[in-house]
């Protein structure tokens, strides 16, 4: 598998080289080796329109490992955060657009993070999905990409082939998920718990977790598990995600099921219970915390709906993780 990261002056190098390590780090975690070449999950390639340097937002030099024309089909591109401070349209190269295009149309993964989404709304591709990014990019994306649905509030956005990161951590969560997607959860969770200790959950994980029931057609229903993953840990009800996507909730209960393989209310209860897991491997938290903490009303209700999904109860699995983390946070 090939992952292209895009880079040219202004680019945030800091960013692309942390992606970078990140797909590195994956490997020896999930092989136990430290040496890079031998436990590679991926062939990572800076790339630039040119072969020479470019020069990063504070100024120390990138060196693409290869140009766009060298790389025409790559398996995922990521576009890293770019230095655009002016809320005026940033047109982009007719040959990056064309080749943004062109890795899309051959099924290429397209990864936004932060600002980069400016770049990518230039091709068209963003018009009708919701992404995330800068909240400083909110106006920009409303006078100038008013097809794009725009929720910076949002951490990670995955949106069927466009996945885009707000800040740093989501971007890190991204990585997560493509590693996920192309080597399996237990590859992705290691990641995960590397870069973003069970000391400080994200609700990202949540969106990683779930990857596997959003290979689907429905763009609707796909829309409404992003929000679901968003907003779970608030008074959330399946009328309110019915409403969210202009469908009765008849309807949105019959779509979700036939998309997702269970009925909204058990996907609410689920991305509650995923997120329990992070917090019951937190030291000093009580039940009752746990329980409000990830969306649950009493404790009573998260014991409940632990056990139905996972067979064992919150303390039991609170025991198990202290004793084996690896292998209960997987």
């Amino acid at each position: 598998m090939t992952i292209a990261i895009y880079v040219a002056d202004d680019c945030w190098g800091g960013l692309a080289l942390l992606a970078r390590e990140a797909f590195a780090i994956a490997g020896t975690l999930h092989a136990r080796n430290p040496n890079l070449e031998a436990t590679a999950l991926f062939r990572v390639r800076l790339v630039a329109l040119d072969a020479g340097p470019v020069r990063s937002f504070t100024g120390p030099a990138l060196l693409p490992d290869a140009t766009l024309a060298d790389l025409a089909e790559p398996q995922v591109v990521i576009v890293p955060p770019f230095y655009l401070p002016m809320a005026a349209r940033q047109p982009i190269a007719p040959a990056l657009r064309a080749w943004l295009l062109q890795a899309h149309a051959a099924g290429a993964l397209l990864v936004g993070m932060a600002g980069g989404m400016r770049i990518l709304a230039e091709t068209g591709l963003l018009d009708g999905r919701e992404v995330t990014g800068n909240l400083a990019d909110q106006r920009v994306f409303a006078q100038h990409y008013p097809d794009v649905r725009f929720s910076p509030d949002a951490p990670l956005v995955i949106d069927g082939s466009i996945i885009s990161a707000g800040s740093v951590n989501p971007c890190l969560d991204a990585c997560s998920y493509l590693v996920g997607h192309f080597h399996g959860d237990a590859v992705a969770h290691k990641l995960s718990r590397y870069t973003n200790p069970a000391s400080q959950p994200s609700t990202g994980r949540v969106a990683i977790r779930n990857a596997g029931l959003k290979q689907h057609g429905d763009q609707r229903i796909r829309q409404a598990q992003e929000y679901i993953e968003r907003c779970f840990k608030q008074d959330l009800t399946v009328e309110s995600a019915a409403q969210r996507t202009a469908m009765s909730v008849r309807n949105f209960s019959r779509r979700f099921q036939h998309a997702v393989g269970m009925a909204p209310h058990i996907y609410i209860a689920r991305c509650r219970a995923e997120y329990a897991k992070e917090l019951l491997a937190r030291p000093g938290l009580s039940m009752l915390q746990v329980a409000l903490q990830s969306g649950f009303r009493t404790e009573a209700m998260l014991r409940r709906t632990f056990c139905q999904l996972f067979g064992v109860s919150p303390a039991a699995f609170r025991t198990g993780a202290a004793q084996s983390p690896a292998r209960y946070l997987e």
